[in-house]
């Protein structure tokens, strides 16, 4: 299949204009235009609905944009790791949870250019259900992340487990926290399951928030407490910009590996296994 006409289908999805998609792609409307029914002549069905105003997808279009997407993804990985291969052994291509990287990534990445410098990295930040898809399409070789899908042909297991810990922007104890100056975080469903479990009276806060690092943030400018990971907080506790809430449970949100079940280059995998687990210990 023809990659320009794919990263024009991509483009217009975008746009929503051929004249604008011409001028970005340096191409003419006519070219364009081409390039789209080449596409839908092949999978015999319309992907836009055109109008005076505007160009939008169709149903089929709409279905049709992920693979889209992933093609063009793994063409642009494939095509840098076949110009990279005259320099180095290979590439090895790692996720992480959005929420997780700021705990391993910048010292995996110091880990693999000491320990493996024939080889490159490839490292992409998403969420569970990004980064799962992403390993079994090859895009990457494994992932570290919370909840993710059980698909075929991969292989799951627990890497590590983080401790959540109730932290304040003043010291306050746990008897008197109130909901009114709570921030829930989201971490996930089985953290959902815990939460509801040992903290009832913690149920109907003002804030429900999906990423720690804005809880965090708010707790920096304005009274508040939050379950945060105690990584992501040791340093503020230590200089008394945040502080444990005494007497309050501990919580905490496992995090997986995802691998192939046969990986192409299991040695790649391994050594970047290896030095994920190399710097989780030390951090532990």
């Amino acid at each position: 299949m023809n990659i320009e006409a794919i990263r024009t289908f991509l483009e217009l999805s975008r746009l929503g204009n051929f004249s604008r998609v011409a001028e970005k792609m340096n191409i003419t409307q006519s070219t364009a235009s081409a390039r789209i029914k080449v596409l839908e002549d092949h999978l015999s069905c319309r992907l836009f609905q055109r109008s005076p105003g505007a160009v939008t997808l169709t149903r089929e279009g709409r279905q049709f944009y992920r693979y889209a997407a992933s093609l063009l993804q793994m063409w642009q990985q494939g095509s840098q790791e076949i110009r990279q291969s005259v320099a180095y052994a290979g590439s090895v291509g790692v996720g992480v949870h959005m929420t997780m990287w700021r705990q391993f990534m910048p010292e995996w990445l110091v880990w693999m250019r000491r320990n493996h410098p024939d080889l490159t990295t490839h490292v992409e930040a998403d969420y569970s259900e990004r980064l799962t898809e992403y390993v079994r399409e090859g895009f990457l070789d494994i992932a570290i992340t919370h909840m993710p899908r059980a698909l075929p042909g991969l292989e799951v297991e627990e890497f590590s487990c983080d401790r959540l810990v109730l932290v304040s922007s003043t010291p306050r104890d746990f008897a008197d926290c109130k909901n009114s100056d709570y921030l829930h975080v989201d971490w996930s469903y089985g953290y959902r399951e815990e939460h509801f479990e040992k903290l009832p009276e913690l149920q109907a806060p003002p804030f429900n928030i999906g990423y720690g690092e804005i809880a965090l943030a708010y707790l920096l400018v304005e009274d508040g407490f939050a379950y945060l990971p105690f990584s992501t907080v040791e340093d503020k506790l230590a200089t008394n910009k945040l502080h444990m809430v005494q007497g309050a449970p501990e919580l905490s949100r496992p995090a997986y590996l995802v691998k192939s079940r046969d990986p192409v280059h299991p040695e790649r995998t391994n050594a970047a296994i290896e030095g994920l687990r190399a710097i989780t210990r030390v951090a532990g």
